[in-house]
């Protein structure tokens, strides 16, 4: 049985603050995830989920800021943040399902802007995972100076997504859901959201959690109730796919 091994990505940098307190993003992105590994079977017949994000997506212990979970920030327990709440709807409708988490603090936002960054340099092992759907959730981590227009980046946040995307998916069969972030980044959300029309994809639309008080967990991420409204969010625009997925 053939079995291909997805690393997980380790992180780097240090997560941009915005001025509202429901806005702020406290938490360094250095060190978020260690060198985990995953193995999925290439022989398996179901839909293959993709999920890449940022500390929201997964976060390996980290004792000095409190967190010493290794899951989806600030899930109260690993089954509920938002990847997990998916993964139970997901295997439930297709057994044979498979899902792999790609950690992209430091390999997307805090990277995206240097002139040796690459696609093929750092995502590999997700393209040969050949997802059918990608959930793509992340930006809280690209440095304020960027949307302020303060810095000089080989690209633009929005042509590294569109590099990242088109690697990920160069048959262009996979469903992709481009997602708003946690966090109000109009700059960025706006890039994201271009890329996503240019593809057909599906943007998925957050702006009604930003300032939702409920929805913050501690360390200002998603709690058990924003987990729980992110994960329905992304429920129901892949669920059609899953629930009809035939290879």
């Amino acid at each position: 049985m053939k079995k291909i091994v997805c690393a997980m990505m380790v992180v780097a940098g240090v997560a941009a603050a915005a001025a509202e307190d429901l806005q702020a993003n406290p938490v360094p992105a250095i060190g978020q995830n260690a060198a985990n590994q995953t193995a999925f079977d290439a022989t398996k017949k179901g839909p293959r989920v993709l999920f890449v994000g940022n500390s929201i997506t997964l976060h390996g212990p980290r004792p000095q800021i409190g967190w010493t979970n290794n899951w989806g920030m600030a899930a109260t327990a690993r089954d509920r943040d938002y990847v997990h709440l998916l993964q139970k709807k997901i295997a439930a409708a297709q057994p044979d399902a498979q899902c792999c988490l790609l950690q992209v603090a430091g390999t997307i936002e805090r990277s995206f802007y240097n002139k040796d960054w690459s696609c093929e340099k750092n995502f590999k092992w997700a393209r040969e995972f050949k997802p059918d759907v990608i959930v793509m959730f992340f930006g809280a981590n690209v440095p304020g100076a960027y949307d302020r227009g303060e810095m000089k980046p080989a690209r633009t946040f929005g042509e590294a997504v569109e590099a990242f995307r088109t690697y990920l998916d160069p048959e262009g069969k996979a469903l992709v859901l481009m997602s708003q972030g946690f966090y109000k980044r109009p700059k960025l959300d706006a890039e994201k959201e271009a890329v996503a029309k240019r593809h057909g994809d599906v943007f998925v639309r957050m702006e009604d959690l930003w300032d939702n008080k409920e929805a913050h967990g501690k360390y200002n991420h998603p709690g058990d109730y924003g987990m729980a409204l992110i994960a329905s969010r992304f429920w129901e625009k892949m669920a059609p796919r899953i629930q009809s997925f035939k290879r």
